[in-house]
């Protein structure tokens, strides 16, 4: 008998703690399920993430901030060839570019393809006024070679990123960096696809560059 009861006791617990573990279950079960709920949704496309929004008429980017953003070249040069005095007027002239202008800027350097579409465009001119047989093949050669060197070749190229929060705002930096640059490193604007496409290399640092006829 002792062993019955006992055994009917051991019955009574189980059955005890059995329901509070279905509840525990259960309330983990809607846990969870509010877990998924709560996680961010994906974005759909690039246009919803990107911090660039549209084009105004001077070519300035509207930023998803309210702000306005230029991008301009800074003229590059080989600064192994200067003389000590050129070299050392250049640094100044940078310096006080830096103490002067206060505003929020980045200096970007990129990796930028080679563009040979005019000479390619003289060397097919040329291949089809050509009626020299010896000299179609240097003409076929030079051509090879331009492809080569626009697949393999970069130029280090360097920008300046400015922000306003208003478009007039943001001519009066550019002109105002013109003028601290131009002695020491004149700077450029540029065309908007070529800004686009530096943009893109930004986004995309794992894809081959664009050029600017892409």
């Amino acid at each position: 008998m002792k062993m019955i009861l006992i055994d009917e006791i051991k019955l009574k617990k189980n059955k005890h703690i059995m329901p509070g573990a279905a509840v525990l279950d259960e309330s983990n079960l809607v846990l969870e399920k509010e877990r998924k709920e709560k996680k961010a949704a994906v974005k759909s496309s690039f246009a919803q993430i990107s911090p660039v929004v549209d084009v105004t008429n001077n070519d300035f980017f509207e930023m998803r901030s309210g702000e306005y953003m230029e991008i301009i070249q800074i003229e590059s040069k080989d600064i192994y060839s200067l003389n000590d005095a050129d070299l050392s007027n250049d640094i100044q002239n940078l310096a006080t570019f830096l103490t002067a202008y206060t505003e929020d800027i980045k200096i970007v350097p990129l990796n930028i393809p080679l563009n040979l579409e005019k000479q390619k465009s003289f060397i097919y001119k040329r291949l089809r006024q050509n009626k020299n047989t010896a000299y179609q093949s240097f003409l076929e050669s030079r051509l090879r070679e331009f492809d080569n060197l626009e697949k393999h070749r970069t130029n280090r190229e360097y920008f300046i990123f400015m922000y306003a929060e208003e478009e007039k705002k943001l001519l009066e930096k550019l002109h105002q960096i013109k003028n601290l640059l131009a002695r020491s490193n004149p700077v450029t604007e540029l065309s908007i696809e070529k800004k686009i496409n530096i943009l893109f290399q930004m986004f995309n640092p794992n894809t081959k560059p664009l050029s600017e006829t892409e």
